[in-house]
């Protein structure tokens, strides 16, 4: 069975958005707002069965607003006000490889989002 693209990253997707759930659901007895960080890098000098590498996931409650970070996530949690709201101007998840013939070379479809967190954070990103 061939796996189309972006499949594994869906299903990644909402497991990530599941924990981040679960995260919040835990803490549902904590009164002041808070933060979900969610930070995943490779757990380097481990490997699977298979040899290719391991990756550890981590999700952290910050109680004041973190920096804007390349490679992690980030939610607002306010169980008083009912708020578990994703805060994409945090949030910069890790490159995505992609085969260069996938990619556009119009200037239409460049994503003003995408460039200005990249020059916010001082990363390329092309």
């Amino acid at each position: 069975m061939a796996q189309e693209i972006g499949e594994s990253r869906e299903k990644w997707g909402q497991d990530v958005m599941k924990m981040a759930e679960d995260f919040a659901s835990h803490m549902k007895s904590e009164v002041r707002p808070f933060y979900i960080v969610y930070a995943c890098k490779e757990d380097r000098g481990m490997s699977n069965k298979l040899g290719r590498p391991v990756f550890k996931q981590a999700m952290k409650a910050y109680y004041s607003r973190p920096p804007a970070m390349l490679g992690i996530l980030v939610w607002y949690v306010n169980h008083r006000e009912g708020e578990f709201i994703f805060i994409p101007e945090l949030s910069s998840p890790y490159d995505v490889p992609l085969d260069p013939s996938l990619l556009s070379d119009k200037a239409s479809d460049v994503s003003e989002r995408v460039a200005s967190q990249g020059a916010k954070l001082n990363v390329l990103v092309s």
